[in-house]
């Protein structure tokens, strides 16, 4: 049996052998590997001793959310993981404990985190309050996140003025005296003087087309006020918590604005209806909401938010919760009478050719009694359009009698104009707003 002894030390030999050799090839790869880093950390120091360092030696900070991660080497952010992934934005609860930071994520990926102080930091940059960008997987801190202005809460340039809205003096005069009297800083001293309380909010209720949107933009425009627009739709979020914070970050935005401030929400009712026990598809994030922009209003009672006022508008003010109805004035903006109706087409006829021919007053009494001002606006870019399709010579081209004639009976037919108020007769019970 001796061969088989020597069989078994041959085997024992090629086996050492072996494995030597892969030692000495792992080797030889770790090195390399390690050569390579080496040089990527010198790069990454020549390109941060450039442009990715403050004089501190910490990381810039960023403007969310158009911050993503950029992961090009395990150096370049140490906290983060191999993937380009968006991250999640996160607030700081609590202060370090001498082990760790405790931070609240948002959106899909809520709850609140014990994380410790990435590199590059000191505890003492992470205050409460203090906003981050974690890591979408380890929900480590990447980044500080810069507070700076909001885009999509930029304030609206707007050239609309009272001359360009007719048939509503009585409104703009009511505008004026409440609203237009905390814009005007010499009428706001003396009011303050008088010990007078003005109501910070406003409610405009009417049909749609009626020009309660108008009426904001050129009030902002008469009294030099920045005006920030929204939609009430838009303040409704999917997560929990994130349509209250777009309420707070709006109000922020106009609160930092050197010039007063108009807060205009459109359709108010989407996140402002009767608050019901029967809450389904999502009516406690709509709540959350509402109770935010609640606090707000509350808020705007100090001397130091005196600046900021809000405007509401909606077409069903029934239905909506009478907590924001107490803390709102409210102004009726109504369809146009014969005479308001006139008025509106002086004023979108002013630059347009018109026949000797026309006669307003006879035109206004073709109309149905609920056209609004975005129907008679609608009728007069119908007759213009009609108007230059029968002159080869556009520059002689007038508007006459006939070509409004035929833009009313088109819009009474359905044939033109905008998006009707299809709901504006119905009877809808508050109970069937989470249905």
């Amino acid at each position: 049996m001796d061969w088989i002894k020597d069989l078994r030390k041959l085997l024992v030999r090629v086996q050492r052998r072996v494995t030597d050799m892969t030692e000495k090839d792992i080797s030889e790869k770790v090195e390399d590997k390690e050569e390579s880093e080496e040089k990527a950390d010198e790069k990454m120091e020549k390109d941060d001793s450039k442009e990715g360092k403050d004089k501190d030696g910490k990381k810039q900070k960023v403007q969310f959310p158009q911050y993503f991660q950029q992961q090009n080497s395990k150096n370049r952010n140490p906290n983060g993981t191999n993937l380009t992934t968006p991250v999640l934005r996160g607030v700081v609860v609590s202060e370090f404990d001498g082990e760790r930071i405790w931070v609240e994520a948002s959106g899909n990926m809520k709850g609140r985190y014990g994380v410790e102080v990435p590199s590059g930091y000191e505890p003492t940059d992470f205050q409460p309050g203090t906003e981050v960008a974690l890591d979408p997987n380890s929900f480590k801190v990447t980044d500080i996140v810069d507070k700076g202005k909001d885009a999509e809460f930029d304030a609206v340039e707007t050239d609309v003025t009272f001359q360009d809205i007719g048939g509503l003096d009585h409104v703009i005069k009511s505008l004026s005296s409440n609203v237009g009297a905390q814009l005007n800083s010499d009428k706001k001293e003396k009011i303050k003087e008088w010990g007078m309380d003005m109501d910070k909010s406003t409610l405009l209720i009417g049909r749609p087309g009626t020009g309660k949107t108008h009426l904001v933009k050129a009030l902002s425009n008469e009294y030099d006020a920045e005006m920030f627009m929204i939609n009430g739709p838009q303040l409704v979020e999917k997560f929990i918590g994130e349509g209250a914070k777009k309420v707070k970050r709006l109000y922020e935005q106009a609160r930092a604005t050197e010039k007063p401030s108009i807060i205009f929400i459109d359709e108010i009712d989407a996140i402002a209806k009767k608050r019901l026990d029967d809450r389904r598809h999502g009516g406690e994030e709509v709540e959350r909401t509402m109770s935010q922009l609640l606090s707000e209003l509350d808020g705007l009672d100090t001397e130091e938010d005196g600046n900021v006022i809000s405007i509401f508008a909606s077409n069903t003010p029934d239905i909506m919760d009478p907590a924001l109805l107490n803390r709102c004035s409210a102004i009726e903006v109504p369809i146009p009478n014969d005479e308001a109706k006139e008025e509106i087409l002086k004023v979108h006829t002013r630059k347009i050719d018109l026949s000797e021919d026309l006669d307003l007053e006879e035109l206004v009494k073709e109309m149905d009694e609920d056209f609004t001002g975005r129907d008679i606006k609608q009728i007069v870019r119908q007759a213009s359009i009609t108007a230059l399709d029968r002159y080869d010579d556009y520059s002689e081209a007038e508007a006459e009698m006939q070509d409004f004639r035929e833009a009313i009976k088109d819009l009474k037919e359905g044939n033109v104009g905008v998006e009707k108020d299809f709901l504006g007769e119905r009877d809808v019970h508050p109970d069937e707003m989470f249905a």
